[in-house]
């Protein structure tokens, strides 16, 4: 009698566990479906500012780029860089926005006659990008998260000797 009262719970426990296997089971997705899943879609939200959330969905990401320009103009204009030689190019800097909503640069592409006329330039898009106010990072809408976002952008630099 001892017996089968102690046979009843585990039997009941034995029966609960199996039923609860599918609970644990896992799905296989091709590279491919995952690769599909995770690229940017349209449906997606880009990065962006308070400012610019008002703004028409295909302005939106020109609203964004329009206030990193017009930050990072107001920053290198602030700090008195003198220049060895005139200097009129564009070079391009690739700037990622984290998860929270911080910059940071990533790449500077300086030519070498920018470079030597500049040579703290890298140093100064570097400290302007870090200085960017926090931006409303991308969302893959898909999943519904986060995500790391990376805005290539070209920068005019034009400069004349004292």
């Amino acid at each position: 009698m001892h017996l089968k009262k102690l046979f009843l719970p585990f039997s009941l426990i034995f029966i609960i566990s199996l039923g609860s296997c599918e609970l644990f089971s896992s799905t296989k997705l091709s590279s491919s479906e995952i690769k599909k899943a995770s690229s940017w879609s349209s449906k997606d939200q880009p990065p962006s500012f308070p400012e610019c959330e008002g703004v028409e969905k295909k302005n939106q990401l020109k609203c964004f780029q329009s206030i990193i320009s017009n930050q990072l103009t107001l920053a290198i204009s602030d700090i008195d860089i003198i220049a060895i030689e005139p200097l009129n190019h564009e070079i391009f800097i690739q700037i990622k926005i984290d998860k929270e909503g911080v910059f940071s640069l990533l790449e500077a592409k300086i030519p070498n006659t920018v470079r030597d006329a500049l040579p703290e330039l890298e140093q100064v898009l570097n400290q302007a990008v870090a200085n960017l106010p926090l931006a409303l990072p991308a969302t893959k809408t898909n999943v519904g998260v986060y995500v790391d976002s990376q805005l290539s952008m070209p920068v005019q630099i034009s400069a004349q000797p004292l």
